[in-house]
């Protein structure tokens, strides 16, 4: 038995008749007919064979046992009397009348079964007449749907929102917690929250489950953190993954309700057994902190395969990283994860695996590979990555070097309070790299990383302080500065707050103290620190003196290429001081010295070279090395040039410019060189003789200790002895040669 609907729609005049959802075409001479009329045939030029025969014709209809079920739109009088015409006039048929509820399920079962059959137009059509003619709520919630994906119909998110809001309206919780995402995600709708919120709580009010918790969500974004947790846990009762989820870190971080780390990991765990990534990624990182739960690296693993699984691109991470440095570290295999994350667009996991290319862990070390991949994080504002690309540009590697786009990735990263890039930016202003020169930016920057306790720039702090740069000089504020690096480790802060210590700079002088600094940096390989703490048990300053631990620590220092070790320990080996005596081992400590622009060691090595000691006798090799070491303004070398030119060593003999070498050492205050100018002024060597300007040096020299001016005064006082005679005697009483090897520098901050 078939079924046949009639909808018969009437104001005043008969509008519409409806067979089974199609509409019927009905001349307008009917149409103005009276009710009684309708049923009978027309004759003339209007086609019309009656109602009945018009129905049946529509509804294809011969069967004798069909149904026809009729719905009356219109005044209830008119109803009546139509009602009663169907019965009069008899379609041979059951006919029986049908409710306006009736007729509304009709359609929306029409509906649905058009859907099954994949007819997704007159499943659209069926939905439309529920929806607009009869305003049913589902049919509403339908149409709206229609529209939003484009089914049956062509997508208008304008559209879906008209209709999710007549369903709203009329308190369908669905319909309304779709208009609440309309709202929140600006879909056909400009972006209100509190519009999201309003029809998301309505909804959510009525038991649904979704607007439960995207009401949680949006009162958690406002940080109505208990008014979040409320919702989460009414979500979360009806086992909704997402709400669990966010309860779990509510209570794991305390937001809205006390803190509960072991409830949190039960809550990920409701979520992670209904298959949802995020909180099978989450159990995982609790099971490798040991958060709520205990530390279990296998479950840990475990949880982060299933939520990758389930395409968690967080989880592929963790599980890189879990490889990079967990028990079970495989950096091959950590490189495997990072690439699938990275590929994601996972920006930490583009930056490990940058670091992975960068330093060659896991695969072959490839700087360009570095480079594309530090890039592809840094685009995505990661501080580290940033840094990183800076680096490759201020060094060269993976691309051409750079300066002022290093600048530029610092900058980023430094912005976002990355100390070490905040460092490095003010390196590039202090040494001018990159951009202008400007040591007050420099500090600016050198300060921000500092305060964030990156001990490079607490050291680099100390030193604007110390020497002034970009600030006003104070000492003691270098002390505190240089103090905060050295107690981080930091091996170039010790050996200087070693200095502070040694000199009484910013600090109360204090030798133990400034050899406890200068050991903890030459133990870490400090070059510097490791020739002081030489000088340290040489002098037997603050620590007993060791002059075989002198030579231990010169030699590391030397051995590190530290010009002032390889000096100090040149000198060792000459006079056999904590080692045994070498000639040959100092020239060769003094030339690595000297090859080093150590002036000094030139002068040293100009003197091997001039008296044959450890070395070939060469006069013009020692010229050549005396001439290093006095352009550099060495007194000492000064004075023994000036003895090559007085005797015509390596040199033609020039008593005047020998006198030009005396005056400079002598005007520096070396007393050898007061008193070799003070023999010239005596018997007019290379300058008209003067008494008088002899007498004045001898005393200079005399007042500086140097015996042999003491002779000379008396010689000139007595005119005893020859001048040859006096000027080698006086070296013979001074011992002169001897004392000449302290007269070098031996100590280097």
């Amino acid at each position: 038995m078939s079924k046949v609907q009639v909808e018969v729609y009437f104001t005043d005049k008969l509008e519409s008749i409806r067979v089974n959802q199609w509409q019927m075409e009905i001349p307008n001479a009917i149409r103005k007919k009276p009710m009684v009329e309708w049923f009978k045939p027309a004759a003339g030029r209007v086609n019309w064979d009656g109602l009945g025969a018009e129905i049946k014709a529509m509804a294809f209809s011969n069967e004798k046992n069909a149904v026809y079920s009729f719905l009356f739109n219109g005044p209830e009088d008119k109803k009546r009397e139509f009602m009663g015409f169907v019965e009069s006039f008899c379609l041979g048929e059951e006919a029986q009348q049908e409710t306006q509820e009736e007729t509304e399920q009709d359609y929306l079962q029409d509906a649905s079964d058009f859907q099954q059959v994949g007819n997704a137009e007159m499943a659209f059509q069926r939905y439309m007449v529920a929806a607009s003619d009869y305003g049913h709520p589902e049919a509403q919630l339908e149409v709206a749907r229609c529209y939003q994906n484009g089914v049956g119909v062509a997508k208008n998110a304008e559209n879906a929102v008209v209709w999710y809001k007549k369903a709203a309206e009329q308190g369908n919780a669905e319909a309304q917690c779709a208009l609440g995402e309309c709202y929140y995600q600006a879909r056909g709708v400009e972006k209100d929250d509190k519009e999201a919120r309003r029809w998301y709580e309505a909804a959510a009010t009525q038991g649904n489950v979704t607007a439960q918790y995207m009401t949680g969500r949006l009162y958690a974004e406002l940080s109505y953190n208990e008014a979040a947790v409320k919702w989460y846990t009414k979500a979360a009762e009806q086992e909704c993954p997402e709400a669990q989820y966010e309860l779990g870190v509510c209570y794991e971080t305390g937001d809205g309700v006390g803190k509960d780390k072991a409830k949190a990991v039960e809550l990920y765990r409701k979520a992670a057994e209904q298959g949802y990534a995020e909180a099978q990624n989450k159990l995982g990182v609790c099971y490798s902190n040991g958060t709520g739960v205990a530390r279990d690296d296998a479950q840990a693993v475990g949880w982060y395969r299933k939520a990758a699984e389930n395409g968690n691109v967080k989880a592929l991470y963790n599980l890189g990283e879990h490889y990079y440095c967990g028990l079970d570290e495989n950096k091959a295999e950590a490189v495997k994860w990072y690439k699938k994350a990275a590929e994601q667009n996972h920006a930490w996991a583009q930056y490990m695996l940058g670091e992975c290319y960068f330093y060659g862990r896991g695969l072959d070390k490839n700087d360009a590979e570095a480079v594309k991949w530090y890039k592809k994080a840094a685009e995505q504002n990661n501080a580290w990555a940033q840094h990183m690309l800076g680096e490759c540009y201020y060094y060269g590697r993976g691309l051409d070097k750079n300066d002022a786009e290093a600048v530029k990735w610092y900058k980023k990263a430094a912005e976002q309070n990355y100390a070490g890039a905040q460092y490095k930016l003010g390196e590039c202003y202090y040494y001018g790299r990159g951009l202008d020169k400007n040591d007050a930016e420099a500090v600016k920057w050198y300060k921000k990383a500092a305060e964030r306790n990156y001990a490079w720039a607490q050291y680099m702090l100390g030193e604007c302080y110390y020497y002034g740069r970009g600030l006003d000089e104070n000492e003691a504020e270098a002390v505190k500065w240089f103090k905060k690096a050295a107690e981080q480790g930091n091996a170039d802060a010790q050996c200087k707050l070693g200095r502070c210590y040694y000199y009484g700079r910013g600090v109360t002088g204090n030798k133990a103290e400034a050899v406890k600094w200068f050991k903890k940096a030459a133990e870490q390989g400090n070059a510097d620190a490791q020739n002081n703490l030489g000088v340290c048990y040489h002098n037997g300053e603050g620590v007993e003196k060791n002059s075989a631990k002198a030579v231990e620590w010169y030699r590391k220092s030397a051995e590190n290429g530290n010009a002032s070790a390889q000096y100090n320990l040149g000198l060792c080996y000459e006079y056999g001081d904590g080692v045994t005596k070498d000639l040959g081992r100092a020239a060769e400590w003094y030339r690595k010295s000297a090859e080093q622009g150590y002036a000094v060691a030139q002068y040293k090595l100009g003197r091997c070279y001039d008296y044959g000691d450890g070395i070939e006798h060469d006069c013009q090799k020692a010229v050549e090395w005396y001439r290093k070491s006095v352009e550099q303004g060495c007194a000492m070398a000064q004075c023994d040039l000036g003895n090559c030119y007085k005797h015509g060593r390596g040199v033609e003999k020039n008593l005047e410019k020998a006198v030009e070498w005396y005056r400079k050492s002598a005007e520096q205050g070396y007393d050898r060189g007061q008193f070799a100018l003070a023999g010239c002024y005596e018997y007019g060597e290379g300058v008209p003789q003067d008494k008088e300007k002899a007498l004045q040096w001898y005393k200079k020299a005399a007042d500086q200790g140097f015996g042999g001016a003491e002779w000379a005064i008396k010689n000139m006082q007595s005119n005893g002895i020859g001048p040859a005679l006096a000027f080698g005697a006086a070296l013979a009483v001074e011992g002169v040669l001897e004392k000449l090897e302290r007269l070098g520098e031996i100590f280097k901050g």
